[in-house]
């Protein structure tokens, strides 16, 4: 991931062996911080592909996904 989110909190997800699910909370569009869901969706070894945090200014989004960092 860049340096530039280098020193922002993360948000992570999952359980067992989707444990580590880790996203950046800024928005892909506009850079301000997101409100996260409080969950997200896996299926076979993966995240499902849908948005996942609220933007004041852009509505729904999908957070910058980092990978799975255990």
């Amino acid at each position: 991931m860049s340096s530039e989110y280098e020193n922002l909190r993360r948000v992570v997800y999952g359980e067992d062996e989707y444990a580590g699910a880790t996203f950046v909370p800024v928005c892909p569009n506009c850079g301000r911080f997101v409100k996260a869901d409080g969950s997200i969706r896996f299926c076979q070894d993966t995240i499902v592909d849908e948005d996942n945090a609220d933007c004041r200014k852009c509505g729904r989004v999908k957070m910058l996904f980092e990978g799975f960092i255990g």
